[in-house]
Parts: structure tokens; sequence; C-alpha cells
């Protein structure tokens, strides 16, 4: 049994938790010590009772929380190497261990397996968590969806995946530089709402029982809007997966994924 709760999920800040035979992980860790803490104890959990931190890449919506994180708890932070090499700066007091993309490691009965994305960080990955006969997978901040991830995804039971923006309201939207909007669309920016559906409809199988959309610009796409295009899709493949929307300010309950 894998369970995951989603504590953050926006440009604000990103932070999730998964567990498995008594191992707490945390990815990522964007938003404040005093936030972690506060949201881990609106399920059951401590910041002591982390086993590890892993993150997908440097920027602070990921990463800004490490600092004081590391200065509370001696917990584990694992990442690439180039990663660790950005985020000692931010965070000096992190103990981290590297991982290499492509490389399975084991935290307790976590197997844990991290892909390269393609993003504007300086080794950004995704992750494919498995316990026993279920996993998870979980892909954000990545411009488009390279050839190898459907392969690292496929078959898993539950998917946390990024559906940022919205292309019309992205283009509408009055609060964001030009220049940022085509860093947001371009190849290593964020997933839209359709480039989601698309993946999806991709790996897609009987057994995907949940699927959180994640990420979601709060200027330049609506929860509603992403929604509704992705529950096209699950309509269109016959799926009853169960949809969810991860907020950046209310904690998505643990989910639990089970043979």
């Amino acid at each position: 049994m894998i369970r995951f709760s989603v504590l953050a999920s926006s440009s604000a800040g990103n932070a999730s938790v998964i567990s498995a035979g008594g191992v707490h992980v945390l990815v990522d860790a964007g938003i404040s010590a005093l936030q972690l803490k506060r949201r881990l104890a609106e399920v059951g959990l401590e910041l002591e009772d982390l086993s590890a931190v892993l993150v997908t890449h440097e920027h602070a919506d990921h990463t800004q929380g490490l600092h004081q994180l590391s200065k509370r708890v001696p917990v584990r932070v694992f990442c690439t190497r180039h990663t660790g090499m950005e985020i000692r700066e931010r965070a000096p007091h992190a103990a981290c261990s590297f991982f290499e993309a492509g490389h399975s490691f084991e935290l307790g009965d976590l197997r844990v397996t991290p892909f390269g994305v393609a993003h504007d960080a300086v080794d950004p990955v995704g992750f494919r968590f498995d316990c026993g006969e279920v996993s998870l997978g979980y892909l954000t901040d990545t411009g488009h969806v390279q050839k190898h991830v459907p392969e690292f995804l496929a078959g898993v039971e539950a998917l946390y995946l990024e559906s940022n923006y919205e292309p019309d309201i992205l283009a509408a939207c009055t609060r964001r530089p030009w220049p940022l909007k085509q860093r947001i669309a371009s190849q290593h920016g964020h997933l839209s709402n359709g480039q989601a559906c698309e993946f999806v409809e991709a790996i897609a199988h009987q057994g995907l029982r949940h699927l959180v959309l994640a990420h979601l610009s709060r200027e330049c796409n609506e929860p509603g809007v992403a929604r509704a295009l992705m529950m096209q899709s699950l309509t269109k493949l016959g799926l009853s997966t169960n949809l969810y929307c991860a907020s950046p300010v209310d904690v998505l309950p643990w989910i639990t994924v089970e043979p």
C-alpha cells in the first residue's frame, strides 16, 4: 500500500508526502518549514516523522523551505548531484545524498525511480514510486513529455500530473509579461491542460485508480477547466478514475493506493 497527500501545489510552493511501510517521504519543500509543520499535522504527521526529502529540481517553489527544515530536523535530502550543488547555496545545512536519473534506490519498502524531465532547471526529474504491487507516478514541471517518460510511468495505479495552464487564459493574462508567457509555454516550461490530457490518454489503463492534477497556475488556469478537460479524456477512455485537483492552500487528504 502507498498513501500520498498533497500539502501544497502551485507556482507559490509545492510539497507532497508519500508513505509506505512506515516510511514517510516528502517530495519537494517549496513552502516554509512552519507551513510544512502545520500541513503535515493535518494528515497526522510531524516533521520528525519524515524519513527523507526528495527534490525534483532547484527552483524556489520546490526548495524554499529546505533551509529551515534541515535546521529543524536531521532529515536526508535526495537529489541529483547538479541539483545538490544549486540548493547547497540556499540550504547549507541540508545533508544531501545523490541519485542518478534512471537508477532506482530503496527507502525502506519504497522503491524510488527518478527519471529526467524537460524543464529549465539544471537537472530536473520526476519519480516513480513502487511498494509491493502498487505504484505512483509523479510528473511535474516539464514543458513536454519526452519519449522515455511513458516507459517509466507505464502501469501506475496513481498519478500526480502537472496541468499548469490553459493556453487561452495564459494568452489573455495581463499579470504575466510576454517573455514569461513564452517560457511557460515552451518545450522546457510547463504542461498545459491539453498536454496533460494527451499524456493520460497515452498511458491510461483500467488500473489507473487515482489522478491528481497539480501545479495549476492561479492566474493562467482554472480548476474547473482543467478538471472538465481531463474528465472528457477519462470518459473517452472508459475509465472511472478518481480525479482530484491539488490546491495551493488546502491540503489534499490521504489518497490510498492498494492492490
